[in-house]
């Protein structure tokens, strides 16, 4: 359900489609999440800064991946569009019409159309840009994640220990063999922190 999103969750994958948009990629990754997590505010932003990770380090690490060849696509279904990835967030309550009627609340009528964010032009919202297989993942982790700690609404926290959970599951893939060493980061030193911001909240 949209509503269990924070508005810092939120903005999170809002930062990671613009940053993939901006780039040109064809798909939002875990480390399209990671950077959305590092430039936005909220708790996951304050554990990876006390790990000495910001959005400037993991901007890097995207520019390293992309020049090393991006991620291969996804199946697509008979109609071109990626499979699944509407499902996917629909089923993790991302309204993509929300959003946008929330921006267009702020900036005016057509805002998104106005602003040209990559070279192939203004942003087509009804042509959605899909999350690949370990970015749905770390999305339907991230709801588990906050069912375990009992916490009735979904935040950055536990998105950060969703793209955690994300790379214990494919320790060979990209994300957790190539970008988490690549920015210093263990994972259970990671989950440490985010648990060790949430108990200095509550106390």
């Amino acid at each position: 359900m949209f509503e269990r999103f924070t508005d810092k969750a939120r903005k999170v994958v809002i930062l990671a489609k613009t940053k993939a948009t901006d780039r040109g990629d064809d798909q939002i990754g875990p480390v399209h999440m990671l950077y959305g997590l590092a430039a936005a505010d909220g708790v996951a932003a304050r554990a990876l800064a006390g790990l000495g990770v910001d959005a400037a380090a993991v901007e890097r690490e995207l520019g390293r991946a992309s020049s090393a060849g991006g991620p291969s696509p996804g199946p697509l279904h008979p109609s071109g569009e990626q499979a699944g990835d509407a499902e996917a967030l629909a089923a993790i309550g991302i309204d993509l019409e929300e959003i946008r009627r929330r921006i267009e609340e702020s900036f005016g009528p057509g805002a998104l159309e106005r602003v040209p964010l990559s070279p192939r032009g203004p942003l087509n919202w009804s042509g959605r840009l899909p999350l690949n297989d370990q970015a749905k993942m770390s999305l339907a982790l991230a709801l588990k994640e906050a069912r375990a700690l009992h916490h009735t609404y979904l935040g950055t926290e536990h998105l950060l220990l969703g793209l955690l959970r994300v790379a214990e599951r494919n320790p060979r893939g990209d994300f957790a063999a190539v970008t988490l060493p690549a920015l210093g980061l263990d994972p259970a030193r990671v989950r440490a922190r985010v648990l060790d911001e949430l108990r200095q909240l509550q106390a």
